[in-house]
């Protein structure tokens, strides 16, 4: 069965290497707190690579660390995925092959597993406590060498081991590693890959608790669920080896493994709060929409020859294995801004309508929202600025304005005055209004558009003054420079 496993890992590389066929992809978040840019990425590529090639698309929640695991953030995991349109083929809510894609209900199906490595001497009871492993990596730092475990229960007998349990004392099961091989994949981001199982410690599979650790629950689930690429962070590399020992060793198949490089903040270290680590749920708070942050994270560690804006079926077609880069990426604010934009520009009037909605429930009845929405949609990029415009069109005093106060009172009292004289009718033509204002007050160029416009829009900047006139009317126009010229 040993040698059956590594043949269809050899044959899986050579089938990736070949046509880039994908069947199965996964994303295995463990539920310990809310869905990031880094972990979403992963589940994107891994999305866009199914996609690509009809292949299916797995979510599987890793919910084994009892302790931290929380039921609030596995459906907030899904949520955000389902926000982002990143729709999973099989997975919890949908369904599949398995009873559940929950790992803390599989508990009895690794017991099984655990058994068959008991029976074959392949894994070991060790007692060595947390702080006897801290000394023991301290001091193999200080030597300078790798820290890890040293074996030290691996060769224990019945009676050490029943003293320990005698004292109340409860063991972890560790993994024997063979120690006399190298183990060999080809890794379809970062190439060849080659480890010595003497540097590889013999790794815990089941805790004191007697739950599965990631490294084996991870592993079997992978082969069970017939996921045959595993995309994933390249932290997770020092793992491959140790799993592929693990599933060799259970006469399991092995998947085609991809370890992409890690997503940093802006200053090059990982991402945090400071420099990038935006939770999906602030994105989506935010306003961003779904398929700016595809477009822009598509594009990160993984190159696309053109900048337009791509449908996910178009993200998939130019998504390549080959063109994922195996440096760290850093998180650019302002290309994640960049594809907000086009991705806002993009939008129809229904679809901006929808986006919009709760910015404009204090729209004055009189004005039409489609024409409202025509005017500023192609200035801005954020709800909140939609809200922005209503509030200084509408709602906020021209005196709370205090940016525009200056540049308001700068034209004086007499110039507002005047320009009311001048719209004694309904007004057909801005610009020709605006010429006979100047051409009573004596004022031209900024001198005359800059106090009119913030009078009238309560900004300095924004849409055309004929567009923001002809949308108001001409008595919300009368009403702002009565306003103004009373400051």
């Amino acid at each position: 069965m040993r040698e059956e496993a590594i043949i269809r890992s050899l044959w899986l590389s050579f089938q990736y290497i070949k046509d880039m066929k994908v069947n199965k992809t996964r994303f295995c978040p463990s539920p310990t707190g809310l869905l990031h840019l880094g972990n979403l990425r992963t589940s994107l590529f891994s999305s866009l690579l199914a996609k690509k090639d009809n292949g299916s698309f797995l979510l599987r929640i890793e919910d084994t660390d009892l302790e931290r695991s929380k039921k609030e953030f596995s459906i907030a995991i899904c949520n955000d995925l389902k926000w982002m349109a990143l729709d999973w083929d099989e997975g919890p809510e949908v369904g599949g092959k398995e009873d559940s894609y929950y790992q803390s209900e599989r508990i009895d199906l690794y017991e099984e597993f655990y058994n068959t490595l008991l029976e074959k001497d392949l894994i070991y009871p060790c007692f060595t406590s947390e702080e006897e492993l801290k000394i023991i990596r301290r001091n193999q730092i200080a030597s300078g060498q790798p820290p890890r475990y040293t074996g030290v229960w691996s060769n224990a007998t019945q009676e050490e081991v029943r003293d320990e349990l005698d004292k109340g004392n409860k063991p972890v099961y560790r993994f024997r590693i063979p120690k006399d091989r190298t183990i060999e994949f080809k890794d379809l981001v970062k190439g060849e890959q080659s480890f010595s199982t003497v540097d590889l410690d013999d790794f815990i599979v089941r805790k004191k608790d007697n739950t599965p650790t990631f490294m084996f629950a991870n592993a079997i689930d992978d082969s069970l669920m017939g996921v045959d690429l595993v995309l994933r962070g390249d932290d997770h590399l020092s793992n491959t080896p140790r799993q592929i020992a693990l599933l060799e060793a259970l006469g399991l198949s092995l998947p085609a493994y991809a370890h992409v490089s890690l997503f940093t903040g802006s200053d090059g270290a990982p991402l945090s709060k400071r420099n990038g680590s935006i939770s999906i749920n602030d994105l989506r708070e935010q306003g961003y929409l779904p398929i700016a942050v595809a477009n822009y994270l598509s594009r990160v560690g993984h190159t696309i020859a053109d900048n337009d804006l791509k449908t996910y079926g178009e993200l998939a077609d130019s998504f390549k294995i080959d063109n994922i880069s195996s440096s760290p990426s850093k998180f650019d604010m302002d290309q994640l801004l960049y594809w907000q934009k086009k991705a806002v520009e993009d939008l129809n009037i229904d679809e901006c309508k929808s986006w919009l909605k709760d910015s404009l429930e204090d729209l004055p009845s009189s004005i039409d929202k489609d024409n409202f929405i025509a005017l500023i949609k192609d200035n801005i990029n954020f709800p909140h600025e939609a809200q922005d415009y209503l509030n200084n069109l509408f709602l906020t005093p021209l005196g709370e304005r205090s940016e525009i106060i200056d540049v308001i009172k700068s034209a004086g009292k007499e110039f507002y005055l005047q320009a009311q004289e001048v719209i004694t009718s309904e007004i057909i033509d801005w610009n020709e209004t605006a010429k006979n204002i100047g051409s009573s007050t004596g004022k031209k160029g900024k001198e005359l558009f800059m106090p009119l416009r913030c009078a009238i829009t309560g900004q300095t900047k924004g849409p055309e003054l004929d567009r923001v006139v002809n949308l108001i009317g001409t008595q919300q126009v009368i009403k702002k420079l009565k306003e103004a010229s009373e400051l």
